[in-house]
């Protein structure tokens, strides 16, 4: 499963809850007829989407069987899941964030780096966080360092800038 949102709160009286998208394309919240929701994946319930509306940068959602705002505080900071088969087709080079959270980084030479603890969305580029050995290093995900990712292997090959690892 994927998340691609996270309920902030209840909206109004009526069951509708406003999400946090952790998506880049919301509108196609939309298109779906459920949604997985539950604090992790291994907790989820399947609620069916009634409607979808978008205010100041989240979703407004009313899900099926959920008609009051108690029912709606119920579900207050849990995650909306989608299964992977409804996720969006990737362009070359894009990785979603749960694939890369977890890789093995090593340089071109071969020299082990860390595992990928996190990924942080900042404006020019994202920056995945690497920790080894009690170590952090921020390795921007751009192109000149980020020279391969094996999604199979669970792998990333880097070519570090001057200074990056020390």
């Amino acid at each position: 499963m994927i998340a691609i949102g996270q309920i902030a709160r209840s909206n109004g009286i009526r069951g509708e809850v406003r999400v946090n998208l952790l998506t880049d394309d919301p509108e196609r919240l939309q298109q779906l007829t459920h949604v997985w929701i539950g604090c992790d994946e291994a907790t989820t319930q399947r609620f069916n989407i009634e409607r979808v509306r978008f205010h100041r940068g989240q979703a407004v959602v009313k899900f099926g069987n959920i008609d009051n705002r108690s029912a709606a505080d119920g579900l207050k900071e849990q995650f909306v899941f989608i299964e992977e088969k409804y996720a969006v087709a990737l362009a070359q080079g894009s990785y979603f964030i749960h694939d890369i959270v977890g890789m093995e980084v090593s340089t071109e030479a071969g020299v082990r780096v860390g595992r990928v603890d996190e990924v942080w969305q900042m404006p020019a580029n994202d920056v995945w966080v690497v920790r080894a050995d009690g170590k952090e290093i921020l390795l921007p995900a751009i192109n000149d360092v980020i020279q391969s990712v094996d999604v199979s292997r669970r792998m990333i090959v880097i070519r570090p800038m001057e200074g990056l690892l020390e």
